[in-house]
Order: C-alpha cells, then structure tokens, then sequence
C-alpha cells in the first residue's frame, strides 16, 4: 500500500519528477544537436557552389535560415592573397 508510507509517496513522486526532466532535457539536447547539423549540412553545400549563392532552410515551423556565399570567398578578393 502505497499510501500507507508517507516517504515512499514522496520518494515516488520525486522520482517520477526527475525522470520527465531528464527526459526533457535528452530530448532538448538532441534537437539542438539536430540544428547544429542542419546548419553544417547547408553551410557545406553553399561551401560548394558558386560564388553569389544563396540557400534557405525553411523548417515547418516557420523558422527560415539563409546563408549567403560572398562573392570574394576562395578567389582571394581584394585581401592581397
């Protein structure tokens, strides 16, 4: 009987408590890491395209990331290179 021992209500409780937390945060943890590979993922392959290009990630819910390849980039612009 659940009910007849305070501290093991509570120790339930408490426990219950800890493991939805722990289940947010893993689940946090991997959506991030999911965006930093989203975001690699487009910046490799604006890496790999002409000089100008432009490339948007459009997620569903309605975030948008753009990245733009400048135009000077690996032809050595006007750095002196």
């Amino acid at each position: 009987m659940l009910m007849d021992n305070p501290w093991l209500t509570v120790a339930t409780v408490v426990t219950v408590g800890v493991l939805r937390l722990m289940g947010d945060v893993i689940r946090w943890l991997a959506a991030r890491s999911g965006e930093r590979l989203r975001a690699r993922t487009l910046a490799e392959l604006v890496s790999r395209t002409a000089p100008g290009t432009v490339l948007t990630d459009h997620r569903p819910d309605g975030a948008a990331l753009t990245i733009r390849r400048r135009v000077e980039e690996r032809d050595g612009g006007d750095r002196g290179e």
